[in-house]
C-alpha cells in the first residue's frame, strides 16, 4: 500500500477487497507521463493537423516542465487544477546573448491556459479509451469572456504602420526589403494570418489557400487543411487587398516569398517569417501591449484589418471577412472594441462644426511596391 502504518495499510486493503468483490478492480497503469507523450505522439495523433500536433507537444512539454515526470495515473482533479495555478504564474524569458541578453517577466493569457487545458482534456480522454487512464479527471475551463476581455496585442495605426514599412530595410536589408514589404502590405489589406500568407499562392492546391482575382468577386479560396477551423471556405477578398495583389499577378506559385538577406526566398519557416516581422515591429518602435512590453507582430496586423472594417460592414460580414467560427468572438474583440474610435469620430465632428477639421491620419498601405 505504499505506507508502514498499520492502519492506512488496513484501511486501503479493504478498499481494494471491497472492489475486487464487487469487479471494479483495476490495476494502477505505472505508465510515466513521457511514456504516454511518447505513445500519445505515435498512436494518438494520426487524425489531428501538424499545427495541432504542435500545439499538444506545447502542453505536454508544460506540464512535464511545471509538474515534473510525474506518472499518468496522478493525472487526478487535483492535478490539473495545479497545472492550470501554475501556468498563470508570471515566468522568465531570456533572450540574447551579452550585452543584448534581456530578461522579461511574462505571464499568459487566459486564453493560452485554455488551450493547454483543451489539448490536456483531449489527450487524457484518449488515455481512458485506450484503458491507460481509469479515471477522467475534472477539468475547470477558464469562462471564455475573461480571456476575451483583452487582446495579446492591439491594432496599430495607419500612422504605425507605415513607420513598419519604413524599418523593413533596418532588420532585412535593401535586397530583401520589397518582398517583406508587400507581405507586410498583404496582411494589412487582407486581414489574413501570417501562415495563410505564408501559403497564399496564385493556382489551387490540396490543403492550401488561394486568391481567385474577379475584381469586385475576387475571393480567397480555403481548403479544409489551410486555415484553423479545418473547414473548406470561400472568403470575399477585401477590395484594398484586390488594388494590392492585382498588378502582380500571375498563374501560378506563391503570392508572397519574403526572402533573406541574401536574396533567396526563406521557405515555409513561418516561426522565421514571425520573428522577423517582430523584429520589424520592434525596430519601428510599435508598441501594442505596453504591461508586458510587447511590439508589433503579424497578428496585429490582422487586428488593424478587423478594426478598420467594422467601422465599414455589418458584423455578421465582419465576421465572415474575418473567418472567426463565433460571432461571439466578432463581437468581443472588434465590434465591441470600438468605443474609443467613435470618441474620436465625435472630436472629429466638432472639429467640422466649428471650421477646425484635424488633419486625416497619414497611410501609405494600399501603395503598391
Amino acid at each position: 500500500t505504499g505506507t508502514d502504518k498499520q492502519r492506512e495499510s488496513e484501511r486501503v486493503a479493504a478498499k481494494w477487497e471491497a472492489e475486487l468483490r464487487e469487479g471494479r478492480y483495476q490495476k494502477r497503469c505505472r505508465m510515466t507521463w513521457e511514456e504516454f507523450h511518447l505513445q500519445f505522439m505515435e498512436n494518438g495523433t494520426a487524425s489531428i493537423k501538424p499545427t495541432t500536433v504542435v500545439n499538444y507537444q506545447a502542453t505536454f512539454r508544460a506540464l512535464e516542465n511545471l509538474l515534473g515526470n510525474i506518472y499518468l495515473a496522478d493525472l487526478t482533479s487535483a492535478r490539473v487544477t495545479a497545472f492550470a495555478n501554475e501556468l498563470r504564474k508570471p515566468y522568465i524569458v531570456t533572450t540574447g546573448k551579452g550585452k543584448k541578453q534581456r530578461t522579461r517577466t511574462l505571464t499568459r493569457s487566459e486564453a493560452s491556459v485554455a488551450r493547454h487545458l483543451r489539448h490536456l482534456k483531449a489527450a487524457a480522454r484518449w488515455a481512458h479509451r485506450q484503458g491507460l487512464l481509469q479515471k477522467l479527471p475534472t477539468f475547470d475551463m477558464p469562462n471564455k469572456a475573461s480571456g476575451a476581455s483583452r487582446m495579446k496585442g492591439r491594432p496599430i495605426t495607419g500612422e504605425e504602420f507605415d513607420r513598419m514599412l519604413a524599418a523593413t530595410p533596418k532588420v532585412v536589408g535593401e535586397a530583401a526589403a520589397e518582398s517583406w514589404q508587400l507581405l507586410l502590405r498583404g496582411l494589412w489589406a487582407s486581414g489574413l494570418r501570417l501562415g495563410e500568407a505564408m501559403n497564399l499562392r496564385w493556382d489551387r492546391q490540396p490543403g492550401g489557400v488561394s486568391v481567385i482575382l474577379n475584381g469586385q468577386k475576387s475571393v480567397l479560396a480555403f481548403d479544409a487543411g489551410s486555415q484553423k477551423s479545418g473547414k473548406v471556405q470561400l472568403v470575399p477578398l477585401a477590395p484594398e487587398a484586390v488594388q494590392l495583389l492585382e498588378p502582380i499577378q500571375r498563374k501560378a506559385g506563391k503570392v508572397f516569398t519574403p526572402l533573406a538577406e541574401n536574396g533567396r526566398p526563406i521557405g515555409q519557416g513561418m516561426h522565421l517569417a514571425s520573428k522577423i516581422v517582430c523584429q520589424i515591429g520592434r525596430k519601428a518602435g510599435v508598441i501594442v501591449d505596453v504591461e508586458r512590453g510587447k511590439f508589433a507582430s503579424a497578428h496585429d496586423l490582422r487586428r488593424a484589418f478587423g478594426q478598420r472594417w467594422s467601422r465599414r460592414v455589418m458584423p455578421p460580414v465582419l465576421k465572415e471577412l474575418m473567418r472567426h467560427a463565433s460571432i461571439e468572438t466578432t463581437m468581443s474583440f472588434y465590434v465591441g472594441q470600438n468605443a474609443e474610435s467613435t470618441s474620436a469620430e465625435l472630436w472629429q465632428a466638432l472639429g467640422n462644426i466649428l471650421g477646425n477639421t484635424p488633419k486625416p491620419e497619414p497611410c501609405e498601405s494600399i501603395k503598391n511596391p
